[in-house]
């Protein structure tokens, strides 16, 4: 197989794009609404309210209604459709799990490279 580099280019800026989107939220949109420095008509004020709101949604209750609605379509194309779906989460799912690889506090640090007083 030969890789084609256009298609590499455009999937590792796609990458660092979908990265700049969530740190450019979370750090420039959520953290100063959240800190009432600006009013980004987020429909939350605390943290705890964002909290909230995150488990009304409710994702596996909307993923479960897609799979009956394609159990309901012609055959061909609700297998058509299911296999869709599935990879497009994948695909976005991935890129979600990557980043959050990322910003992981590792759970152990040497204690060699802890800075002291000297």
């Amino acid at each position: 197989m030969t890789r084609n580099p256009a298609g590499s280019f455009f999937a590792r800026m796609r990458k660092k794009l979908f990265k700049w989107r969530i740190d450019q939220e979370a750090y420039d949109r959520i953290a100063p609404h959240l800190q009432g420095e600006k009013d980004h008509g987020y429909p939350f004020n605390t943290a705890e309210q964002m909290n909230a709101m995150t488990e009304e949604f409710s994702v596996q209750a909307l993923f479960d209604s897609i799979e009956r609605q394609t159990r309901r379509m012609p055959k061909s194309y609700g297998r058509s459709f299911r296999y869709i779906v599935h990879r497009d989460l994948y695909q976005r799912l991935k890129m979600y799990e990557q980043v959050a690889r990322v910003r992981v506090q590792p759970d152990w640090c040497d204690p060699r490279l802890i800075a002291t007083h000297a």
